[in-house]
């Protein structure tokens, strides 16, 4: 399957686009910035990539042994604490757990990543798939925690290979 990215470049609130629940009116709304776009009434751009590739979604892990407050995972640019964000007084399989709770309930990083969590492993997988995900940074702080890189991997296909500026 292809796969075709729109990205446009404007002064609108983007949160008029993608309201709960109004499914068809965001969708009409989008069509006439589009048209607004094109006719020239609105400032802005518009641009189209695409791609014949299946894309693969980009994915990393954090893994904690003996976790302690304190400690934390930063995720595309959004720190989380041991003990304050998520729990760390069980085991290592369920401070993990929490871990993956925790980042899957935030309303940023749910967004952009799902996390999983077997034994002591919380694995992120991008929910853009496509070398976008390859750009979602992983960080952490405390010898307890390690991260599988400073970035989600292995994302592939997607928009990117071909980009054209139609507005």
């Amino acid at each position: 399957m292809a796969t075709v990215v729109v990205t446009i470049e404007t002064a609108k609130d983007p949160n008029e686009y993608n309201k709960a629940g109004q499914k068809t009116a965001n969708g009409n709304r989008l069509i006439d910035l589009l048209r607004g776009l094109n006719s020239g009434a609105l400032l802005g751009k518009v641009f189209v990539q695409g791609s014949s590739a299946n894309p693969v979604a980009a994915t990393g892990t954090i893994t904690q042994v003996s976790a302690v407050a304190s400690n934390t995972v930063t995720i595309g640019g959004v720190t989380l604490t041991a003990g304050t964000d998520w729990s760390v007084a069980g085991t290592d399989t369920q401070d993990a757990a929490a871990l993956a709770v925790a980042i899957n309930a935030n309303t940023t990083l749910n967004k952009i990543v799902y996390a999983t969590s077997a034994t002591n492993v919380v694995t992120l997988t991008a929910l853009q798939a496509g070398v976008i995900g390859n750009y979602i940074t992983l960080a952490k702080v405390g010898s307890p925690i390690t991260v599988s890189g400073a970035a989600l991997s292995g994302g592939t296909g997607g928009a990117g290979s071909v980009t054209e500026q139609i507005v």
